[in-house]
């Protein structure tokens, strides 16, 4: 089995500037890596090719999370370090995390995350 995924859209207010998010988030991403079975990161724009018309919200941006620890032990190691919710992680910052101060715009943003368990090895186009 390959290592899961743990994958986090999330779109920002129109009036927010991208470099703007894009510094808070790469100063926010040593906290979440910071957690037991987070691997890695990866960060991407997203640029619609196939779009929902129906779909509620529409997401500007991906986070990829490699992991090699199962969703509940993830989830509770979150929970732990408040860095599960918007209102756990903002109650962190309240009580003087030393990471990166929430910006002004923090309830505005939005964030939807899912895990992303893996059903076999990684299949490539040469077979390798």
């Amino acid at each position: 089995m390959g290592r899961n995924l743990q994958i986090v859209f999330s779109r920002i207010p129109d009036h927010v500037d991208e470099a703007e998010f894009d510094a808070w988030y790469d100063a926010h991403l040593p906290e979440i890596l910071s957690i037991p079975g987070f691997v890695s990161a990866q960060r991407y724009r997203l640029e619609p090719v196939v779009v929902d018309e129906d779909a509620a919200v529409r997401y500007g941006y991906l986070a990829v999370y490699e992991v090699d620890s199962d969703p509940e032990s993830l989830r509770a190691a979150m929970e732990e370090r408040r860095l599960g919710t918007r209102d756990s992680y903002a109650e962190r910052k309240a009580a003087g995390d030393d990471g990166p101060e929430l910006p002004a715009w923090w309830d505005e943003v939005r964030f939807a995350s899912w895990n992303c368990l893996s059903l076999g090895e990684r299949v490539t186009k040469d077979g390798a």
